[in-house]
């Protein structure tokens, strides 16, 4: 079984995983443990602006979306990624994992979403900054998150159809989210139990 974790800013996504990992017995992929493996696969500078989430740069961007140049670089980014996770039963938090793990039959695809100022209260909270600071990182986080995976999949972020689960995880908390996606798990992927 392959969790994807596809999330705006501040909703906890990381706290989430970890609970999943503990309820599920999966294995979560951070992006240090990512950069590690594809290093160990000698594909780290290859893949680092991709773990990172940036979309290669800004000006390949603006080419891409004239010319479809990139496409071949796109493709690239993706499939050393596949390679790096393989048919691992694990957790991975953004990457454009709902999209680049659509073939597994095992996938669990989620994202996360929550109301814009509680988020900014959250990130306030866990990065000890002001609201100020923190409602301007919101906002850059979730451009550069939508701009990375529209640029790496072609698919509208956050668009419902493309995940199995979208969930508000500021109203419901950490817990709750993660015990409905530990269900909804067991509920479509029985052999998970």
């Amino acid at each position: 079984m392959i969790i994807t974790i596809a999330r705006q800013c501040g909703c906890g996504a990381a706290r989430i995983g970890e609970l999943l990992s503990k309820k599920l017995g999966l294995e979560l992929f951070t992006r240090q443990m990512l950069i590690d493996m594809a290093m160990s696969h000698g594909m780290g500078d290859a893949v680092q602006s991709f773990v990172d989430e940036h979309p290669v740069d800004d000006i390949i961007m603006a080419i891409s979306d004239q010319f479809e140049a990139s496409d071949e670089v796109k493709q690239r980014f993706c499939e050393l990624f596949r390679n790096v996770i393989g048919n691992r039963n694990c957790i991975v938090i953004g990457r454009c994992g709902n999209s680049i793990f659509a073939n597994r039959a095992d996938l669990v695809s989620v994202f996360l979403k929550g109301d814009f100022d509680t988020r900014v209260r959250a990130t306030a909270s866990a990065k000890s900054i002001n609201e100020s600071r923190a409602r301007q990182l919101v906002s850059d986080t979730d451009e550069r998150r939508m701009r990375y995976h529209n640029y790496y999949t072609g698919l509208t972020w956050g668009a419902a159809s493309d995940y199995d689960l979208c969930i508000d995880s500021m109203r419901l908390g950490n817990e709750a989210t993660a015990d409905i996606i530990a269900a909804y798990a067991h509920k479509v992927l029985p052999a998970a139990e």
